[in-house]
C-alpha cells in the first residue's frame, strides 16, 4: 500500500537555484539562528528535503537539536567510529537553545501548507538526548500555534522522555528499527544504555497517549524477511499498536 507522495521527494520538486535565493533571504532576515544555518547547510550541500522544506515553507521540516547518540548504528550516516568507513554527512556540533527552536518550528507550522515539524534527522544524534529542550520547545510552540503536525524522529530509546513529550503536546512518533528480535536489532543498533524492550514500551505508552505511531523498518531482503523476523514483527505490531509500517532501504 502507497503510504506516502512520492513527488514530494523527487528532486524536481527541489529547484536548487530557487532553495538558493531562498536560503540566503532567510538567513538575511534571521542571521542569528543557527538551527537555520545547520539545515541551510544540509539542504544546499546534503540536498536534504526536510531541510530544504524549511526554506520553501512546506510538507516537512527539519529541526536538529542533539550533537550526541546513545547508539553506534552501523549503517549510521553521520558519525562512524570504524577507521574504514566515512560518514557522508556531518552532524550537527552544538545544543540550541529553546528560542532557536520555536523561532524555527512556529514559522514553519504557521506558514507550511501540510505542515509537519520533525524532531530528529540525519545531522544528528538522537534527539531524546535532548528531551527536556523538547518538551520546553513542544509546550512553547503549542502556545503560540495549534497548527500543523509536531513529530519526532527516534530510535525510542527512553519510556519516560517520551512521556514527557506527549504529556507536552508530541502529535506523531517515527521509530526505526531493522528487527523486532533483540539479537538483531542489538547486532544493528548497538544500543548504550537502554534495551529492545525499552523500544516497546515507548510505543506502547504513545499508544495509551493517543500519540500516532509508525516504524521505519530498514530493509534488508533476505534477512528482515525471514520467517522468525516475520513473527517477531507480526507479534510486536499486535503487541505495541503501531499505525504504520514503512519499508527503508
Amino acid at each position: 500500500v502507497q503510504t506516502d507522495n512520492p513527488m514530494r521527494w523527487t528532486p524536481s520538486n527541489y529547484d536548487a537555484r530557487r532553495l538558493e535565493r531562498l536560503v540566503r533571504q532567510r538567513l538575511l532576515a534571521e542571521p542569528e539562528n543557527r538551527v537555520l544555518r545547520q539545515h541551510a547547510h544540509c539542504a544546499l550541500d546534503y540536498h536534504c528535503p526536510t531541510a530544504s522544506n524549511l526554506f520553501f515553507r512546506r510538507w516537512e521540516g527539519a529541526v536538529a537539536v542533539s550533537p550526541g547518540c546513545n547508539a553506534r548504528c552501523v549503517g549510521c550516516i553521520s558519525k562512524q567510529d570504524e577507521d574504514n568507513l566515512v560518514s557522508p554527512q556531518d552532524r550537527l556540533m552544538f545544543v540550541p537553545t529553546e528560542d532557536e527552536v520555536v523561532d524555527v518550528a512556529v514559522a514553519h507550522l504557521e506558514s507550511a501548507p501540510d505542515a509537519i515539524l520533525s524532531f530528529g534527522q540525519g545531522c544528528e544524534g538522537k534527539p531524546l538526548l535532548q528531551a527536556r529542550l523538547i518538551e520546553r520547545a513542544i509546550r512553547a510552540i503549542r502556545a503560540r500555534t495549534a497548527s500543523g503536525t509536531i513529530n519526532i524522529n527516534t530510535n525510542a530509546s527512553n519510556p519516560r522522555a517520551l512521556q514527557r513529550l506527549y504529556d507536552a503536546g508530541l502529535d506523531s512518533l517515527r521509530a526505526s528499527t531493522i528487527s523486532a528480535r533483540r539479537e538483531t536489532y542489538d547486532a544493528y543498533y548497538r544500543p548504550i544504555g537502554y534495551t529492545f524492550d525499552d523500544v516497546k514500551r515507548s510505543l506502547v505508552l504513545a499508544r495509551d497517549a493517543g500519540v500516532y505511531t509508525s516504524i521505519n523498518l530498514l530493509s534488508f531482503p533476505g534477512y528482515i524477511d525471514a520467517e522468525d523476523e516475520v513473527d517477531a514483527l507480526v507479534s510486536f505490531l499486535h503487541e505495541t499498536g503501531v499505525r504504520l509500517v514503512q519499508m527503508r532501504t
